[in-house]
C-alpha cells in the first residue's frame, strides 16, 4: 500500500495556476511518501531531508508543465528517484556513505527525541529485534545496485503495482518481475552474508 494518498486533480490544476496555497497541500501530502523514498535510497537521515526538500522545488518549479495524461503520483515519484540517482553519484564520488544508526536519536528544536516509536504493545526485547532487524535489511539495501534498490523500495516497500512501475521505470512487466526477483534474491544473499 502506498504510503500518501492521492492528491485531487483540482489541487494539481490550482497548483499549476500558482495557487501557494494548492502546493502547500501536495506538499502536505506527499512529503513522507518522497522522505521515505529518499531515505530508503540513500540511507542517511538528513540527506533524505535536505533531497525532499530538493524534489519540492524542483515539483513547484515544473508543475505547470505536468502533462494532464500523465499520473501525478508516477511524475512525482520520477522526480524523486531522479535527484535520488544524482543524490547517489555525487556522495558515492565523495566517498561519503555512512549509514544514519536507527539507535541515534534525531534531532529536533525541542531537544532529541528517539527515532523509533514505542508501541506499547510490543516488550522491549521484541522492539529492540524490530529495530535490529529494520537497521540489518537497510543496510543490505545500500549494498545492492541502484537500479535493484529502487525496485525493492517501489515494490516492496511503497507498493507500487508492477504495471505503476512499468510505466515509471520505462520496463515491461515481465522485466519488472524478474529483475525484481533477481534484486530480491541479491538482497538475501547480502543479508545471509552480513549475518555470518
Amino acid at each position: 500500500m502506498k504510503t500518501s494518498p492521492k492528491v485531487q486533480k483540482e489541487v494539481i490544476e490550482s497548483c499549476k495556476a500558482g495557487d501557494e496555497k494548492a502546493f502547500a497541500e501536495i506538499v502536505l501530502h506527499c512529503q513522507k511518501k518522497v522522505f521515505n523514498i529518499a531515505y530508503r535510497m540513500l540511507g542517511n537521515l538528513e540527506e533524505a531531508k535536505d533531497l525532499a526538500q530538493e524534489v519540492f522545488i524542483s515539483v513547484f518549479e515544473s508543475i505547470k508543465d505536468l502533462k494532464e495524461e500523465i499520473k501525478f503520483d508516477a511524475w512525482l515519484t520520477q522526480i524523486t528517484l531522479n535527484h535520488c540517482r544524482n543524490r547517489w553519484k555525487y556522495l558515492k564520488r565523495r566517498q561519503y556513505f555512512n549509514s544514519d544508526s536507527l539507535d541515534d536519536p534525531i534531532e529536533t528544536e525541542d531537544g532529541n527525541m528517539p527515532r523509533a516509536i514505542v508501541d506499547p504493545s510490543d516488550n522491549p526485547e521484541t522492539l529492540y529485534e524490530k529495530k535490529m532487524i529494520q537497521q540489518f535489511i537497510q543496510r543490505g539495501l545500500l549494498k545492492l545496485k541502484e537500479d535493484q534498490r529502487e525496485l525493492l523500495v517501489l515494490r516492496d516497500l511503497q507498493g507500487f503495482s508492477y504495471e505503476e512501475m512499468g510505466e515509471l521505470l520505462g520496463l515491461p512487466g515481465g522485466t519488472i518481475k524478474s529483475k525484481l526477483h533477481r534484486a530480491r534474491m541479491d538482497l538475501k544473499e547480502v543479508l545471509e552474508r552480513s549475518a555470518h
